[in-house]
């Protein structure tokens, strides 16, 4: 059956920035099929439906959910135009503590993220602290200070990504479970997703496209 409901679950800024300006064509293609994007950091159970299909920056344990890795980033620390135009470039992770830091605490709960966490923990100067990505992103437009994103956000804001390396990569993994993923509707949704991935890897989703874009700033 390709009509009905498919639910995507997805990060806050990866939805709104990528997925969904991408989701035109297939809505085009199967206009009976409704996309459910829903937006969060929590976990979802697919055998539950809770959701029908998750893009998740880490690799499922579960023999029955099915993963494929879609892509790969880094973690990279950003700031604004003027926000550098003020107080500098910072290129060293020692330049960070004369630094003003816009504090996303979710990505403290992440074990990968500890490099970025020690960096807070050190800091005097944090100037927003907030559980929002999309805060986190809007203070740091605003020039309020310096924070961590994926590396492919310079391609959602104006926003420039420092040569800092804090060395934290992670992959992107397209999520399903073994007993819904072959309904049509379904299939036909993470096909469309996986396309849309392929298309975009070398210039979103690569770690050598990140690492020339840093060594050529």
């Amino acid at each position: 059956e390709m009509a009905g409901v498919v639910r995507v679950a997805v990060t806050e800024g990866l939805a709104a920035q990528w997925l969904v300006p991408r989701l035109t064509e297939l809505r085009r293609r199967h206009a009976d099929i409704l996309v459910q994007v829903i937006v969060g950091d929590q976990i979802l159970d697919l055998a539950t439906r809770q959701t029908d299909l998750a893009i998740r920056f880490f690799r499922p344990t579960s023999s029955q959910l099915v993963a494929a890795r879609v892509g790969q980033f880094r973690m990279s620390v950003f700031a604004a135009p003027a926000y550098i135009e003020q107080f500098g470039l910072p290129r060293q992770l020692d330049d960070l503590h004369e630094h003003h830091i816009v504090d996303h605490t979710t990505l403290h709960n992440l074990p990968a993220m500890k490099p970025w966490s020690e960096v807070v923990e050190r800091s005097t100067r944090v100037a927003l602290r907030t559980n929002s990505s999309h805060s986190a992103m809007e203070a740091v437009k605003a020039s309020w200070g310096l924070s961590i994103f994926p590396s492919y956000s310079s391609k959602m804001a104006n926003i420039v990504e420092t040569p800092i390396d804090l060395n934290i990569s992670r992959d992107i993994w397209l999520v399903s479970h073994e007993e819904t993923n072959k309904g049509a509707r379904i299939r036909a949704v993470i096909d469309y997703i996986r396309d849309q991935f392929r298309q975009d890897e070398r210039e979103w989703f690569s770690l050598l496209h990140a690492s020339n874009d840093t060594e050529a700033a």
